[in-house]
């Protein structure tokens, strides 16, 4: 335990104008006896009225170390650095923080690059060069158009000027969707067929072990369309030809439901009808009023009397004319048929391959 002496009297300050002070003068005399020693000294609340000595600017609240969310300082980070957007149907953006965590050195952005398939432009407000402020952060936008290849895997790196862009950079994934936006013809059945795998194990004693190995049912969607229009009958012409090695969005046409309200741009809630239609977090909805005027998104939750998406919506949609159902993903099988019956009227039978019923 730390001890210390008491000065018995006031210490001698000389005084006049040709005094000055001499630390010698303040010499403590040696404890002559147990009644002149303390333990122990106060120096906790000796410390705290004493005035920091250093300028504001150099004032840390302890060392550098795991910080937001134990983001390391001193470097550039990239929130987030990947991103997988499953299914790209429609146009959609994205945010990007950079924000430079240097506590006292400003860095330069030389450049912005992009790499890989076309069809992702970022949205550079600042231009290049731009400064960056130490502690500063900024918000860039990622636009993923509809059109492109049909292979999303993009890295889009923020090159700063003696920072390492290893660690400044973004992974972008996904793949482009072609939806088939035309309703089946309800004089004809819309057949779903399921496919399930399973491994069965038959022991000498004529024991059985079944295991299961498709956790995800695949399977086909059967149906036929009428296309009683020539502006139908030639879009659906264009999106079955021009789309053959692609994947499709297959609506799931028996469960369509009603939208209950009036869903704005940018809204992420969508009220429709949930009890007993195959909506699932992280699987596909589409909002359809025409072969024309539709938009798919996708599912972050599913509640009583709501759809919860993970991005805003891109339009606005009306209730009681708009239609939610469940998308899958699919592709064209070798069976399809396209049939002009006359100059003006087309139908079509279809067979689309699904990869899985459920994300």
């Amino acid at each position: 335990m730390a001890t210390g002496t008491l000065a018995g009297g006031w210490l001698p300050v000389p005084t006049g104008p040709d005094a000055s002070i001499d630390l010698i003068e303040a010499a403590l005399p040696l404890p002559l006896d147990d009644a002149s020693v303390v333990a122990p000294l106060a120096f906790e609340a000796l410390f705290d009225e004493l005035a920091d000595p250093r300028p504001d600017a150099f004032e840390f609240d302890g060392n550098p170390g795991p910080v937001e969310d134990l983001a390391m300082l001193d470097r550039i980070h990239v929130i987030p650095r990947r991103r997988d957007l499953g299914a790209v149907v429609s146009e959609q953006e994205i945010e990007v923080e950079v924000w430079n965590a240097f506590l006292a050195r400003a860095k330069v952005l030389d450049e912005i690059t992009v790499e890989g398939p076309a069809g992702i432009e970022v949205v550079d407000h600042l231009g290049q060069p731009a400064h960056f402020p130490a502690s500063d952060s900024q918000i860039y936008r990622i636009k993923v158009f509809a059109e492109g290849d049909p292979l999303i895997d993009n890295l889009i790196t923020w090159v700063f000027v003696g920072v390492d862009p290893a660690g400044t950079n973004i992974r972008i994934l996904g793949f482009r969707l072609v939806p088939f936006p035309f309703p089946p013809n309800w004089a004809e059945p819309v057949t779903e067929t399921f496919g399930y795998m399973t491994d069965v194990l038959v022991s000498f004693r004529g024991m059985e072990q079944r295991v299961q190995l498709r956790a995800v049912p695949v399977g086909t969607i059967a149906y036929s369309t009428l296309l009683n229009e020539l502006r139908d009958a030639q879009m659906a012409g264009a999106i079955l030809f021009g789309n053959q090695a692609r994947s499709f969005g297959i609506a799931r046409w028996q469960f369509q439901v009603a939208l209950l309200q009036d869903a704005a741009v940018d809204d992420l809630e969508v009220f429709c009808e949930t009890a007993h239609i195959p909506f699932e977090p992280g699987g596909l909805v589409i909002l359809w009023s025409d072969p024309y005027s539709w938009e798919v998104q996708t599912i972050e939750s599913v509640l009583a009397d709501r759809i919860v998406l993970t991005l805003g919506l891109r339009s606005s949609w009306t209730a009681g004319v708009t239609a939610v159902l469940p998308l899958v993903v699919g592709r064209l099988s070798p069976d399809e048929a396209f049939t002009w019956e006359s100059l003006m009227v087309a139908s079509t039978a279809l067979v689309f391959d699904i990869d899985g019923f459920r994300p």
